[in-house]
């Protein structure tokens, strides 16, 4: 072996050694979350949820003030919007694993036909109040203008944070910072 392919040699041994190296620093076990962590949209000063007064798709009224002492996590989106569809499974999973703790997952169609959105929550095998804004008027006042969004209140009736997009519900920093709101004392 030439001296030049000793030293080709010797760089691709360090060259892989530096990526499986790295490799092996990028993928080992992270800290367990924070609930801080979460991406959610904090406000400055105290908010009282806003009172909506909406049906679900079987005909009841449901109001926010009368959830109060469970967390709420109001999740606005529409059949046509994909990542609102993708979220879904993941908002049926919190309902089924934390609703016996306190968690209240409603969803809040987007101006749709009753209709449109039966069909979808049956054949997703959705297990969570479908609330119908038809005119848009509780998006419009939660100032909802792209889907999905998703409002937290907590068990006092106050907005705990707001969520842009679409979030992976059940991943660890969700559930942390879900189970921050949910060990808050009820009212």
């Amino acid at each position: 072996m030439t001296r030049v392919q000793l030293l080709e040699l010797s760089a691709a041994v360090l060259l892989l050694g530096a990526a499986v190296g790295g490799a092996a620093y990028w993928h080992r076990a992270a800290p367990p979350p924070r609930p801080d962590t979460f991406p959610v949209s904090r406000p400055a000063d105290a908010i009282e949820a806003w009172d909506l007064e909406l049906s679900d798709l079987a005909g009841r009224t449901v109001r926010i003030r009368d959830l109060r002492g469970q967390v709420v996590l109001l999740n606005f989106w529409a059949t046509w919007c994909a990542p609102c569809r993708d979220e879904m499974p993941g908002l049926a999973t919190l309902a089924r694993e934390l609703g016996p703790r306190g968690l209240a997952v409603i969803g809040v169609n987007y101006k749709e036909s009753k209709r449109e959105v039966q069909a979808f929550v049956q054949e997703q095998k959705l297990g969570f109040p479908i609330l119908l804004d038809d005119g848009g008027q509780v998006a419009k006042r939660y100032q909802v203008f792209a889907l999905p969004v998703t409002v937290l209140v907590d068990r006092r009736g106050m907005v705990a944070g707001t969520v842009l997009g679409i979030r992976d519900w059940v991943a660890p920093d969700a559930r942390a910072y879900l189970d921050r709101l949910l060990t808050q004392p009820k009212v």
